[in-house]
């Protein structure tokens, strides 16, 4: 089954749903940087927030979430397309190897409660949108959460879920936002206090346990009483999608020094691991060379 997400409204209440379920996306991505479960789950969890926030409004939007704490995990990158692309990292993907995660786990003691949430917003402008919060709990959803109410105050409840077999793979991933927009009425305030409630206290976890689920009823389900009036407006396949390339590759070798070339030439070539997808590209003598010789062309 694809990956899907799912842009929505309520027309009475005036609020926004984003939902998505990425099981293979972040199986993908555990798999690519091997990952410990721990690690696979912090970074599920902060791909999911991003594809949320990315995919929350209409128009080429982009962005990018940093966790760095001070726990073994020390935190992540992902950076979410709203054409439904997602690339990411996690900083330690070895770190708490004997973790177990076929249970919903509290992330603060992996990840470290002293720490920051960037957001990077980019629209295609000049200047990009960006929000720094502290962190709150860890728990990266909440997290993100917190920076929409801080930064961008915006009332909204947030949450992602990873569920894990015995043996530390991953079954299920998905991920829900509710927002108010302008001119909501006063109950929006109740409904999305009761979505938090709901999600701090697992039901989307359980819910993703139960088994195979759909975008539709995680958006229903922080809806509550009110599901009835779900109206999508769109559907999208998302998707593990990196944007480097080997010449983008070239390109940042030809922006090293010459000494730092001549280094990789004495060594007989060149290896180049990409940090979001792990992708990696190889230069053999004579291809450094040429680059070599490319920059003291434009030098000159």
């Amino acid at each position: 089954m694809s990956d899907l997400l799912i842009r929505a409204i309520h027309r009475t209440l005036n609020v926004r749903i984003v939902a998505a379920i990425a099981t293979e996306v972040c199986k993908d991505a555990a798999r690519r940087h091997r990952a410990t479960p721990a690690s696979a789950c912090a970074l599920g969890r902060g791909l999911l927030g991003a594809y949320l926030l990315a995919t929350l409004t209409r128009g080429g939007e982009r962005v990018t979430i940093q966790i760095q704490a001070n726990g073994p995990l020390r935190g992540l990158t992902a950076d979410a397309y709203d054409d439904g692309s997602i690339r990411g990292y996690p900083l330690v993907p070895e770190a708490c190897p004997t973790a177990k995660m076929d249970r919903r786990q509290r992330m603060a003691d992996l990840i470290g409660r002293d720490g920051v949430v960037n957001v990077v917003r980019d629209v295609g402008l000049k200047e990009r949108f960006q929000g720094q919060v502290s962190l709150i709990v860890s728990e990266v959803d909440e997290d993100i959460e917190s920076y929409l109410r801080q930064s961008e105050q915006i009332p909204s409840a947030l949450g992602t879920e990873l569920i894990f077999d015995s043996g530390g793979a991953i079954i299920q991933a998905g991920g829900v936002l509710i927002q108010s927009m302008p001119d909501s009425p006063d109950e929006v305030k109740t409904v999305i206090r009761e979505a938090q409630h709901l999600l701090r206290a697992g039901e989307l976890y359980d819910l993703l346990a139960a088994g195979p689920q759909t975008p539709d009823s995680l958006a229903k389900l922080v809806l509550g009483p009110y599901a009835d009036g779900l109206e999508v407006q769109d559907t999208r396949e998302l998707q593990f999608r990196c944007r480097c390339d080997r010449e983008r590759v070239a390109a940042m070798l030809r922006g090293l020094g010459e000494m730092e070339l001549d280094e990789m030439i004495a060594e007989g070539k060149a290896e180049i691991t990409c940090n979001f997808c792990a992708d990696v590209y190889q230069f053999s003598v004579d291809e450094l060379i040429e680059i070599r010789r490319s920059k003291q062309k434009v030098t000159n």
